[in-house]
């Protein structure tokens, strides 16, 4: 039982750091931006593990784009 709790924590403790570097990613685009970045922001803080991988595959390019 125990083994499984360590476990958990440690696959818990990952999903906050990607989230939180995703933030911080989605933190580095101009003020411009705002609205698709509060839009990103929400879906990685309400989809934990699916919203940072969304991010990844769709956010990251339509932020980049001018």
């Amino acid at each position: 039982m125990n083994d499984y709790l360590i476990i958990l924590a440690i696959v818990v403790m990952l999903i906050m750091l990607v989230n939180i570097y995703v933030i911080l990613e989605i933190s580095k685009f101009p003020y411009s931006k705002r609205r698709q970045k509060w839009m990103w922001t929400n879906v990685v803080l309400f989809l934990p593990l699916f919203g940072s991988l969304i991010y990844f595959l769709i956010g990251k390019k339509i932020l980049s784009e001018s």
